[in-house]
C-alpha cells in the first residue's frame, strides 16, 4: 500500500506531502485545479519518462518519493523478487524516489540505493495500477483482450503458456537452421571458404585474451628502459650515496635523525611516537634502497624483444580491424566460426535429423494449443457471464458480451494458435461488435471498471489509481459506479480522482486540490478535508460555484447514505 508520497518543485507544486490511507482515497478540486498532477509525479516513480519541462520554473531540480508498505511473502513474492535480484533489501519499508535536474537527468533511488530506470519499471507495476483515461486505447487492442482471458483462466492457462512458449521458442530456432541449411548453394559455399580462412588465421595466432595487454605493458617498459634505469640509479643514490661517499645519503641522514629522536624518547615519553614513526620510515626507505637496487639489475633493454612484441601487436590489430573490436571479440567471433562449420559438416545427415525433431515438436506444440484453445473457448463462456454481470450492476443491463476465439493451426507463437478479441452489445437488437467501435466514454469507462473488479481479488497490486474514471458518466449511473469503487476499495488501496460527488461522498479520505496564483506564480496545493470542509465540497460539486444550505442537506444526505453502505458490508 502507499503511504506517503512527497513531491518538491515539480510543475505546478512547490512542496508537498501527501499521507494516504487504506480504503478509498478520494482526490477534487474544479476543473484546471491540477488534480492529475500527483497521478503525473507518481507515474515518474513507476518508470514513465520524464521530463525536464515538468520543473517548477525557476527551480535546478525535482523530487518525487513515495513510501510503502513492507513487501509480504505470498502476496508480494514477485516483487520481492525483483528487489533480491537487485540486491535490496525487501524486509522493511519501501521507499522509491525519482530526482531530475534542469537538464533532464535523472536519478532513481529504491531504500536508498541508486537503480537504473529499467528497474523501476520492472517495479512500478507490482506497486501501482493505474488506470487513466489513456488506458481506454488499451483496452480496444484485441492482444491485450488475450492477455486478460489468459489471466482470468489462472494457473492452469499460466502452465500451458510457459510450455507453449518454451516449444515455440523451439521450433523457431529448428525452422531457421532448417531453412539455413536448405538454402546453401554457391555463395553459402563461398562463404564457407572465407569461413574457414578467417577461422585458419585466428588459430593460427594463437591469441590470448589479457595478452594484448600485457604485450602493450612490457612494450611500454622497454622503451623506456633507458630511463627507468637512470632515475632508478638516481633514486637508489639519493638514498644510499653508494657511489659517493662524499655526500651524506638520505638513509644515513634518516638514522641520524632516528638516533636523536630515540635519545629523546628515553628521556621524554612524548616523543615515542615519533621515534616509531621515523623508525618505521627508515626501515621503508633502506626497503626501497634494496629493491632500487634489484630492479637495476632487472631492467631489460633488449631491443630484439621490442621489435618481437611491436610485430605481435600488429599481428593482433590487423585480426580486431577484420573480425573484431577486442581480443576478446575476436575470439568470440572465432568460436562462431567454428561452430557454424562444425555444424555445416553432415549437413545432409543433420537436415534429416532437424526435420524429424521438428515434427514431433510441431505436433507437442499442437497438442498444447488445443488444450488451450479448448481452455479459452470454456473460460470465455465464464468470462463473458460475469462482465455482463458486473456491467447490470453499472446500470448497462442490456449488455450482452461475447469472447470471439478465432484459430490458425499454421501459427506458432508463444501464446498458442488463437486471436482473442471481446464483443459488446449494449442496445437490444444490435448484435455484438469490438469495444473499439463503442463510441460513449461512460460506456468504455464502465467497462474498463467493471473488469478491474473482476480483477480484483486476482490482482495482488495494493493500490489501483483511477484518473477520472467517471468521464461521460452522471445520474444513476454515477451511483451505480460509485458503489462499485467502493466495493473494490474493500480489498485495495485506492485513490481516485473524480468529478462525481457520488464517488467523492464514498471517500474514507477526502483531498481537495486547489490552485492559488499571484502576479508571478501559481501554486497548486492539497488539503485533507475534515467533516464540515468535506460537507461543503460535496456540496459545490452537487450545486457549483454557490454552495446553498440546500446542497449541504443533500452532501450530509450523500455521505450519510455511504456511512450506512460501507457499514453493511463490514457486517
Amino acid at each position: 500500500m502507499l503511504r506517503s508520497i512527497s513531491i518538491l518543485n515539480y510543475a505546478l507544486i512547490r512542496s508537498l506531502t501527501v499521507d494516504l490511507g487504506e480504503g478509498l482515497n478520494v482526490i477534487t478540486g474544479e476543473t484546471g485545479a491540477g488534480k492529475s498532477i500527483v497521478i503525473d509525479a507518481i507515474s515518474l516513480l513507476l518508470g514513465e519518462r520524464g521530463s525536464k519541462d515538468n520543473l517548477r520554473i525557476g527551480s535546478d531540480r525535482m523530487t518525487v518519493s513515495a513510501s510503502f508498505d513492507t513487501p509480504e511473502p505470498g502476496r508480494d513474492d514477485a516483487l520481492i523478487a525483483i528487489l533480491d535480484e537487485a540486491g535490496i533489501d525487501a524486509s522493511e519499508e519501501l521507499i522509491v524516489s525519482r530526482e531530475m535536474d534542469k537538464r533532464g537527468r535523472s536519478v532513481c533511488r529504491i531504500n536508498g540505493v541508486i537503480v537504473p530506470l529499467a528497474l523501476l519499471k520492472k517495479t512500478g507495476p507490482q506497486l501501482i495500477d493505474v488506470h487513466g483515461q489513456h488506458e481506454h486505447a488499451s483496452l480496444f487492442k484485441a492482444e491485450n483482450h488475450r492477455i486478460q482471458l489468459d489471466a482470468y483462466a489462472g494457473e492452469e492457462a499460466a502452465a500451458i503458456l510457459t510450455k507453449l512458449s518454451e516449444t515455440a521458442g523451439e521450433l523457431r530456432a529448428s525452422a531457421r537452421t532448417i531453412r539455413e541449411l536448405e538454402s546453401r548453394g554457391r555463395e553459402e559455399q563461398r562463404r564457407e571458404e572465407f569461413d574457414r580462412y578467417a577461422l585458419d588465421e585466428i588459430d593460427g595466432a594463437r591469441l590470448e585474451t589479457h595478452e594484448e595487454d600485457s604485450l602493450r605493458d612490457e612494450k611500454n617498459l622497454l622503451a623506456h628502459a633507458e630511463q627507468l634505469y637512470s632515475e632508478s640509479a638516481a633514486a637508489r643514490q639519493l638514498l644510499s650515496a653508494d657511489d659517493d661517499p662524499d655526500r651524506q645519503a638520505l638513509i644515513d641522514e634518516m638514522s641520524e635523525l632516528a638516533e636523536r629522536i630515540e635519545t629523546l624518547s628515553r628521556i621524554d615519553p612524548y616523543f615515542q611516537p615519533f621515534s616509531e614513526t621515523v623508525q618505521g620510515a627508515l626501515a621503508e626507505l633502506e626497503n626501497l634502497a634494496h629493491e632500487l637496487g634489484i630492479y637495476e639489475e632487472q631492467i631489460d633493454f633488449s631491443p630484439g624483444r621490442l621489435e618481437e612484441i611491436e610485430s605481435r601487436l600488429s599481428i593482433i590489430e590487423d585480426l580486431k580491424r577484420k573480425y573484431g573490436e577486442d581480443v576478446s571479440s575476436v575470439l568470440a567471433y572465432a568460436e562462431g566460426l567454428r561452430e557454424k562449420l562444425d555444424g555445416l559438416e553432415n549437413a545432409d545427415e543433420r537436415l534429416d535429423k532437424l526435420k524429424a525433431e521438428y515434427t514431433k515438436k510441431r505436433a507437442e506444440y499442437s497438442r498444447e494449443a488445443d488444450r488451450l484453445h479448448e481452455l479459452r473457448e470454456k473460460t470465455g463462456q465464464t468470462f463473458a457471464r460475469e462482465l455482463e454481470g458486473e456491467l447490470r450492476e453499472l446500470a448497462m443491463e442490456k449488455a450482452r458480451v461475447e469472447v470471439r476465439i478465432d484459430e490458425d493451426d499454421k501459427l506458432i507463437s508463444s501464446h498458442g494458435k488463437d486471436s482473442v478479441e471481446f464483443m459488446i452489445s449494449v442496445n437490444p437488437g444490435v448484435p455484438p461488435r469490438p469495444l473499439r467501435k463503442i463510441a460513449s466514454g461512460g460506456e468504455i469507462s464502465r467497462i474498463m471498471l467493471s473488469l478491474k473488479c473482476m480483477f480484483g481479488e486476482k490482482d495482488k497490486t495494493g493500490t489501483m489509481i483511477f484518473d477520472e474514471i467517471d468521464t461521460g458518466i452522471s445520474g444513476r449511473t454515477a451511483q451505480s459506479v460509485a458503489e462499485k469503487i467502493l466495493k473494490l476499495s474493500g480489498t485495495h488501496q485506492i485513490i481516485c480522482i473524480t468529478h462525481l460527488p457520488q464517488i467523492a461522498a464514498t471517500a474514507d479520505r477526502h483531498f481537495l486540490v486547489e490552485k492559488a496564483s499571484d502576479d508571478r506564480t501559481v501554486e497548486v496545493s492539497f488539503s485533507q478535508l475534515d467533516s464540515e470542509q468535506r460537507t461543503d465540497e460535496l456540496a459545490r460539486m452537487l450545486g457549483g460555484a454557490e454552495v446553498t444550505e440546500t446542497t449541504r442537506s443533500h452532501a450530509r444526505e450523500m455521505i450519510e447514505q455511504s456511512d450506512r453502505l460501507k457499514a453493511e458490508r463490514s457486517e
